[in-house]
């Protein structure tokens, strides 16, 4: 049996983790979610992930921007999807996180069927 690849969800608002946590992507991945920067460098430590789920917006002491320059400064992790699932609809949002080295700009809400097909492409 094929093991199922993990997904690093960093996502602070817990009603958010809650939709993640019951979607159709806890059936057919590994999903660890972390709601803070803390939880984030944790989660790194302990583990490797397959994929990336991050929001722009998190109330830490980094956003999420920051944090995919972090995880593309990673020689693991320089080629490792990161998908973006934001509330910050605006164009220029879009174009700092792909900047930044976002595979994937998603706004939020988000349809879970469209997210599960843009984490099957990778």
């Amino acid at each position: 049996m094929k093991e199922k690849n993990k997904i690093l969800i960093v996502e602070d608002d817990v009603l958010n983790q809650q939709v993640y946590k019951r979607s159709l992507l806890s059936k057919d991945y590994i999903l660890k979610i972390c709601g803070d920067t803390k939880g984030f460098y944790a989660a790194l430590m302990a583990d490797t992930y397959d994929l990336f789920i991050v929001d722009l917006a998190l109330n830490c002491e980094k956003d999420g921007i920051d944090l995919i320059k972090e995880l593309r400064q990673m020689n693991h992790y320089k080629g490792t999807p990161i998908i973006v699932v934001t509330a910050f609809a605006f164009r220029k949002d879009k174009e700092n996180a792909m900047a930044a080295g976002a595979t994937r700009f998603i706004i939020k809400p988000f349809d879970n069927k469209k997210l599960l097909e843009e984490i099957k492409k990778y």
